[in-house]
This record gives structure tokens, sequence and C-alpha cells, in this order.
């Protein structure tokens, strides 16, 4: 059972924050604040608006099934530095904030000083290590799957032939690029990415999810690759 389902005012205010300044950090890439404009903002927010919200908010909810305490918190001095570094010299650093996870004091974990005299300590923590080390493998896998789940949504959008208005298009593109690169950036397996510690957790997994999702990224961003 999840610990609190709820977003609170705080989190609530970190996410829209952490929203506007990414929306506005990229909407301002090759062409700083004189690129802005109602239409380029909107194309920005449907991407980050999904990509970000979502991927976070997945890893939160994911963590709560789970029964841990989980909130988003937004990292002012990250939100500065994306925004300036986007103004100045045209490269989004995103790095906004990010969901904060711990354990209640009434989990598992404090119910060893009840079995301290139990003969099978040993086996009882081999078996609380492998299950803290799926919650952790799931948990770090929600944000680059939604934004998978996401990138395969926009493409099917595209193919579908549905969007007839460019400005419907641009806005399917757009997420549909921001989507993968940032599933696939998260999961290159290095600490503190998500791919840290899904590699860490099961390699398999790891490559299954993580090494196609790369390559499609790298072939559209350095290959040209074209869906439309």
């Amino acid at each position: 059972m999840g610990y609190s389902a709820g977003i609170g005012t705080s989190e609530l205010i970190d996410l829209l924050l952490s929203f506007v300044v990414l929306t506005v950090a990229f909407a301002m890439v090759g062409g700083g604040l004189g690129s802005l404009s109602a239409e380029r903002i909107a194309i920005v927010a449907v991407a980050v608006g999904t990509g970000f919200l979502l991927h976070e908010l997945a890893h939160k909810f994911v963590a709560q099934r789970y029964g841990y305490w989980a909130e988003y918190k937004a990292s002012m001095f990250g939100l500065i530095l994306t925004f300036i570094m986007a103004l100045t010299i045209g490269i989004v650093f995103a790095a906004p904030g990010a969901v904060m996870i711990r354990k209640p004091a009434h989990s598992s974990r404090s119910m060893y000083d009840l079995q301290a005299n139990y003969e099978g300590d040993d086996a009882y923590w081999d078996s609380l290590e492998r299950k803290t080390g799926s919650e952790d493998l799931w948990i770090s896998l929600a944000g680059p799957v939604t934004n998978i789940v996401l990138t395969m949504f926009f493409f099917a959008l595209l193919m579908s032939g549905m969007l007839t208005s460019s400005l419907f298009i641009a806005m399917a593109w757009t997420a549909f690029q921001v989507n993968l690169m940032l599933a696939a950036f998260n999961l290159i397996p290095i600490d503190p990415l998500d791919g840290g510690k899904i590699f860490r957790g099961n390699a398999l997994v790891w490559v299954i999810v993580g090494v196609p999702t790369i390559l499609a990224a790298l072939a559209i961003l350095f290959l040209g690759v074209r869906i439309i």
C-alpha cells in the first residue's frame, strides 16, 4: 500500500516552477529571448509537460506504491543554472530537481529490532536486501519507461495521419524527440542517473530497455534519421 498518493501544495509549486523554467529554457534554444512566442512556448510546453512532469510523477507514484515517502523537490540552483545556460549559450542543462524518496520510520527495516533474537537473522537481511533492490529497480525504471511509452504514443500519432495542423504536428514531433532523448539520457548506466540504478539492479533489464532506446536516440540525434 502506498505511503501517500497526494501531491502537496509545496510540491505542486515546485513542479510548476520547474515546468515553467524548463519550458522557457527549451523555447529559448537557438534564439534566446527573441525566439519566444506563444506558438513556440505551446509546442515546447507539451514536450516538457509530458517528458518532465510525467517522468517525475512516475518515480513518485511507484515509490509510494512500495510504501516510500516520495516528493518532488525543485533545485533553485539547478533552475537558475538551466535558465542562464539556455539564455547565454543556448544549451539546456536540465537539472530542475528530483523526487526525494525515503522509507517511513515504521518500515520493514525498523522491524529488525523485533527479530534480533531470531536465529535466521542472516536470511532475514538477505531477503530484505533483495526486496529493497527490486523496489529500487522498479522505481528507477518508472521514469524512463514512461518516456518510452510517450515516445511510442507520439510516434503512433505522427504516423496515423490524424494530425493535419502544422502546430499539432510540431507539438507531437517535439514531444516525440524530447521524450526519446530524456529516456535515453536517463538510461545511461552511470550514477546518479536512473540507468545506473537499473544496471546495478538487473543488467539484463537494462540491456533490454536501455540499449534500443539509446541507439534510437543516437540515430535521430546524430544521423539525422527522420520519421516524418
